[in-house]
């Protein structure tokens, strides 16, 4: 099997390429610059909006929309025709909007398709490390609890949809546990062996900083979070056959 890896150089995709390259597998990636591919992989230059150079003569695809929109995605996906798909998408696409009009248009070139509709990374609490540094992390809704999955899980899960028969199939990828903002920050405080406390940030000043677009769906989401918790799925030991791995070992892998 000849598999396209695009988001190659990105958190859950420089994974999935270690994951098939140890198979092995005959690995293709699709980057912006060739410069910062892995080893020992086909490099082909390009964008994702326009992949029809990079599907030529590959079986499979771990697709990743980095776009806060569905806007172009059916040119995007259909070089995919008959092949097989596994896409990163979100727990938010339970509800439609951009991530449900992604996966309709997969479905839409083909029967072959893995969803691995995630809550959220833990590399996405990287953006509070300049401010922990400092013993301090200022921002809004401390309380709402996040399932956080490890990049590494994502990708075990993309490798077994790749090597055995996962098609048609949605898995809810989280961490093993739902834990609140403030309690993340304190862990990677631990790792950093720096005293971290959480401060809550007005939401006004919140707004401001995460920009109009993202903070009009992020707050009330988080907001949401602080009473109805991120769910926790067993997925990962499901498909993989190992426990998901725990915000703990993700803060101590970065940071000790």
């Amino acid at each position: 099997m000849k598999v396209l890896v695009t988001g190659a150089t990105g958190n859950t995709g420089r994974h999935v390429v270690r994951g098939l390259l140890d198979l092995p597998a005959d690995v293709r990636v699709l980057v912006r610059d060739p410069a910062k591919a892995p080893g020992g992989v086909e490099v082909v230059q390009g964008d994702i909006t326009d992949p029809a150079e990079a599907a030529e003569g590959v079986d499979a695809v771990y697709f990743v929309w980095p776009f806060y929109s569905a806007e172009g995605i059916d040119k995007a996906v259909k070089p995919f025709k008959d092949k097989k798909i596994v896409y990163v998408s979100s727990v938010a696409a339970e509800d439609g909007g951009f991530w449900g009009e992604v996966e309709e248009s997969v479905k839409a070139v083909t029967h072959d398709w893995t969803f691995l509709r995630i809550t959220g990374l833990a590399t996405n609490t990287l953006g509070w490390v300049p401010q922990a540094k400092t013993g301090k992390v200022r921002a809004p809704y401390g309380q709402a609890k996040r399932s956080l999955v490890h990049e590494k899980d994502v990708a075990d899960m993309a490798v077994k949809a790749f090597t055995e028969n996962h098609g048609k199939q949605i898995y809810l990828v989280t961490g093993p546990e739902a834990l609140s903002q403030a309690r993340q920050a304190e862990i990677i405080g631990q790792a950093m062996r720096t005293p971290v406390r959480w401060e809550e940030q007005p939401l006004d000043e919140a707004a401001a900083q995460l920009g109009e677009e993202f903070a009009k769906s992020a707050l009330p989401y988080w907001a949401s979070l602080v009473d109805d918790p991120e769910p926790v799925s067993p997925d990962v030991a499901k498909v993989t056959g190992h426990p998901a791995r725990p915000f703990d070992d993700w803060a101590r892998e970065r940071f000790s």
